[in-house]
């Protein structure tokens, strides 16, 4: 009886939420306007955050809202904060392809349909080896054709776990995120740019034809920052400094080693990524050309489900758990996404103008990995309620509370897997 009656206050916690509110603790960015932290009592706002604190699966989290004018709406559980430093995992990818396409903003890259051959020496103009067809636009969509990894491999959530037994030998199922080659020029620490390149295109087989074909792995950003050196002169730091932190205000943030791996290896904060996600939904840092490119469906050959949608560059275009597949619903809902394994969900809404950010990094010292494939089915609710919000819709006093069909978003089956990984860990690693 006893635990019959704590998952029924769990699940009533998330359907009904808790009638709490918790005043802001106003942290000041110099590069976003967050003085709307402290909003009116009786706001929208105050309902939604309401219900995070009735969130009772994970509380080391953080959320963030803001539209083109700056911050909106923050909420901060348990000990974590917007300005605690923490990995990332493939959050990682969308800010490295927007670093990358940099290059080609300046002109240090003179096309996003330049081949590689042009800037690395050693990659083959034979047109007998579909390598040789290969453009920096494909490693920004991950369509180059280098393989190793496949959608859903490296999130730690049914649908990816799902995916995997399905699509993965037994021995393989438990992998996290897709990894580079297993050699030493690709080593954080003591590696190479350049030489873990040569690694990659000399040991990685192609999955079919360069543009035609998907594959979710790091092997792309990895080529694409062997050409970012090669076209810049500079060093990879140098590189990350000139074309991310700088112009994006991440002053919080980095790529440890000397050999990073780029769709992985981010160190950011809430705030950080809050200034990342505040640039791109404005526009400000690269030519409206490149920035509709990063944002067209890459991959419209991809059929069937779609655990997170189609791809731009180094992120989805939103349309989350679908059976369907891509539907028109997602097209026209102009939502994209970057999901981390440790439960950082970064979302840009176009239709409306806004970002949300779910910010976690569940593994410790911050929070527990069994439960870090919580956090996306939490984003994708706060994202039903920010809809409504932006679009300017009444919303009646209460409403955001109740099973309003507005609002819904999780199945029986969705509350069945976050209880389970909390209240059996083992079982969600």
């Amino acid at each position: 009886m006893a635990m019959r009656a704590a998952v029924l206050s769990v699940l009533l916690a998330v359907v009904r939420g808790q009638d709490l509110f918790l005043a802001n603790d106003l942290k000041l960015s110099n590069d976003v306007n967050r003085s709307a932290d402290v909003v009116a009592k009786g706001s929208p706002w105050d309902e939604l955050r309401a219900l995070l604190q009735g969130w009772e699966f994970t509380s080391n989290y953080a959320v963030v809202v803001g539209d083109k004018h700056g911050h909106l709406f923050k909420y901060e559980g348990g000990n974590f904060t917007l300005g605690k430093q923490i990995p990332t995992g493939s959050t990682s990818k969308w800010p490295s392809a927007m670093m990358f396409a940099g290059l080609v903003n300046d002109g240090s890259i003179g096309s996003l349909d330049d081949k590689l051959s042009k800037y690395l020496t050693w990659w083959t103009k034979d047109p007998k080896d579909l390598r040789s067809m290969v453009t920096f636009r494909m490693l920004l969509s991950f369509t180059s054709g280098f393989g190793d990894g496949n959608p859903g491999e490296e999130a730690n959530t049914r649908q990816a776990r799902e995916w995997r037994r399905a699509n993965k030998p037994a021995d393989q199922q438990n992998a996290s995120w897709p990894k580079l080659p297993d050699v030493l020029a690709c080593n954080l620490l003591v590696g190479d740019i350049m030489k873990c390149a040569q690694s990659i295109y000399s040991s990685v087989k192609l999955v079919g034809t360069p543009g035609k074909v998907w594959s979710y792995n790091s092997n792309h950003l990895q080529l694409a920052a062997a050409v970012a050196v090669a076209a810049s002169g500079l060093d990879i730091q140098q590189v990350i400094s000139k074309y991310l932190l700088v112009p994006y205000g991440m002053s919080k943030s980095s790529y440890p080693g000397k050999c990073p791996e780029f769709a992985a290896g981010l160190i950011t904060t809430g705030y950080d990524y809050e200034n990342f996600l505040s640039n791109i939904l404005n526009r400000t840092t690269l030519q409206k050309s490149i920035m509709d490119a990063s944002e067209e469906d890459s991959t419209p050959f991809l059929e069937g489900y779609s655990l997170y949608g189609h791809y731009g560059f180094g992120h989805f275009l939103m349309c989350f758990d679908s059976f369907g597949g891509f539907t028109d619903e997602c097209k026209g809902a102009h939502s994209h996404m970057d999901p981390g394994a440790f439960g950082f969900i970064p979302i840009i809404d176009r239709k409306y103008g806004y970002y949300v950010a779910m910010v976690a990094a569940e593994l410790p010292p911050t929070g527990s990995y069994p439960l870090s494939g919580i956090p996306e089915y939490l984003a994708v609710a706060i994202k039903k309620h920010t809809d409504v919000i932006m679009s300017g819709a009444s919303v009646p006093s209460g409403e955001q509370s109740t099973h309003s069909p507005a609002f819904l978003s999780l199945s029986i089956s969705d509350v069945n897997y976050c209880l389970n990984c909390v209240l059996h860990p083992k079982s969600c690693l």
